[in-house]
């Protein structure tokens, strides 16, 4: 399984420019709505400051009171509402002000990171490189920069850019935080967690800074500590729904579901309308056997966010359990649409397992080899093809020495205690015409299983030991979170 907890990552985008301008033309906000805040302001807990948020903070509104004031989420206390902005109406207001004054650098910064949030990276770099080109000293701006060549897929200029803003001011915590941010993206994780640690040690109470470490403990490998800083995270601001995703997904590695329902219900508590929050709450409702549950909770993702691809995969899922196979379909070519065309190889995979279950091999085929091109080291991805070299009803399309190939190194990658992964590697070797081996190894299978499937994989079991190999139009699907 594949639990993609990194999604709880955020590059969080503060700049600092001494300069403070109030919107005019601020409107009313609901909960959940992305919002840029317009001015350096405290924030309040009846009248006594408790924080502060900067202007160009783009943030989520996670709570109002009455119409003047709302809380955002990763800030304690309480705003006004007039300080902030939809972001429609906010690059109006930073157009509208470089309109009036052409070297107003922190207009250009603000409204960069406005068009970094609609995903318009180029408008974004634009922007950035003419707050740049008036004040070259402002290291919030080369920081963002950095942020924006990462998301273009230019690490190395992403370092360069972030390690200026740190020679700039060689306290400012947050370049040290969106260092990390490019090592993790990068796979550099022990790298990234040196970053975070400066970070952290620079502004212990920033929670932002807890949770990505966390995040990047835990694809390291480090459990314990990611959970410690999930808990940290919780200590300093209990209203940010990463820090509850995060531990969930420590739960479902642990295959405690129940835990990770608890967790994923308090993150959709703190954000109702949260995408990422709902898709993580309807993947842990999949896992449970709450498929029906489940889709509602994919739906309102999709609804809300309409370009998340983990949402679409998660759906498509559910619908392959539901049966609905041309849905499924649907939603992948979908997830790989989003993805400029090229598909992940866990998209790439699972479509192919879904064209399976319609008996057009060939497009299956096509699919799985593509999926191979760049994801030949996702264990996943390595066992829903041995696993349709090793059962496919048509022959031509069988492969018994390969499927046991990709079946051995998908085991030599995640270790014998995925069952799933050793029932497929038995099947390659039944097919291969390896019996003996191959009911040692189903006999394993059925040993890890969990007591709802155990009796598909005797029946298997049973096969094997007659010396027949198993037929089956389902493929196996690369799971997400």
């Amino acid at each position: 399984m594949l639990s993609d907890h990194k999604i709880s990552i955020c590059l969080l985008i503060v700049f600092a420019f001494g300069i403070s301008f109030q919107s005019t033309e601020a409107r009313a906000q609901d909960i959940g709505d992305r919002v840029c805040v317009t001015a350096n302001f405290p924030t309040k807990i009846k009248e006594k400051k408790v924080g502060e948020v900067f202007e160009g903070s783009i943030l989520t509104i996670i709570a109002t009171s009455g119409k003047k004031w709302c809380a955002l989420e990763g800030v304690n206390g309480w705003l006004p509402l007039e300080y902030v902005m939809n972001l429609r109406d906010a690059e109006k207001y930073y157009t509208d002000r470089i309109k009036g004054n052409e070297k107003d650098y922190a207009a250009f910064a603000h409204r960069g990171m406005i068009h970094r949030e609609n995903e318009e990276l180029k408008k974004a770099f634009r922007d950035l490189n003419n707050s740049l080109r008036i004040n070259k000293e402002n290291a919030a701006t080369w920081s963002n920069r950095g942020v924006i060549y990462n998301e273009m897929g230019d690490r190395q200029k992403a370092v360069n850019d972030i390690s200026h803003a740190i020679k700039l001011n060689k306290n400012y915590a947050r370049a040290f935080y969106n260092l990390g941010n490019v090592f993790y993206a990068a796979g550099a994780h022990d790298e990234a967690i040196k970053n975070f640690d400066k970070a952290i040690e620079l502004r212990p109470k920033e929670a932002w800074f807890y949770i990505n470490r966390a995040s990047a403990k835990h694809d390291a490998g480090y459990i314990d500590e990611a959970k410690e800083d999930y808990e940290a995270s919780i200590k300093i601001n209990k209203r940010i729904s990463d820090s509850y995703i995060g531990m969930s997904n420590i739960y479902l590695s642990q295959d405690n579901l129940e835990k990770a329902l608890e967790n994923a219900e308090k993150a959709v508590d703190i954000q109702p309308k949260n995408a990422v929050s709902l898709n993580h709450r309807g993947w842990v409702l999949y896992k449970l056997g709450k498929v029906d549950e489940a889709m509602f909770d994919l739906n309102r993702a999709i609804n809300y966010a309409p370009r998340l691809q983990l949402a679409y995969n998660n759906r498509a899922v559910c619908n392959v359990a539901l049966g609905n196979i041309d849905d499924a379909i649907e939603d992948y070519d979908r997830c790989v649409e989003l993805s400029g065309g090229v598909g992940s190889p866990t998209t790439l995979s699972n479509r192919a397992a879904a064209l399976v279950g319609k008996k057009e091999y060939k497009k299956a085929m096509a699919d799985f080899e593509k999926a191979l091109e760049t994801g030949g080291s996702v264990p996943e991805v390595l066992n829903g093809l041995a696993w349709f070299l090793a059962v496919c009803p048509e022959e031509d399309f069988r492969d018994g020495k390969k499927a046991v190939e990709y079946a051995e190194k998908a085991i030599k990658i995640s270790g014998e205690k995925d069952w799933n992964l050793v029932d497929t590697l038995a099947a390659a070797q039944a097919e291969s015409g390896e019996f003996e081996k191959a009911v040692e190894r189903q006999k394993k299978a059925v040993e890890l299983a969990p007591e709802d499937e155990k009796s598909d994989y005797q029946a298997r079991l049973k096969l094997y030991e007659s010396k027949k190999p198993y037929r089956s139009n389902v493929g196996k699907t690369s799971q997400s979170s």
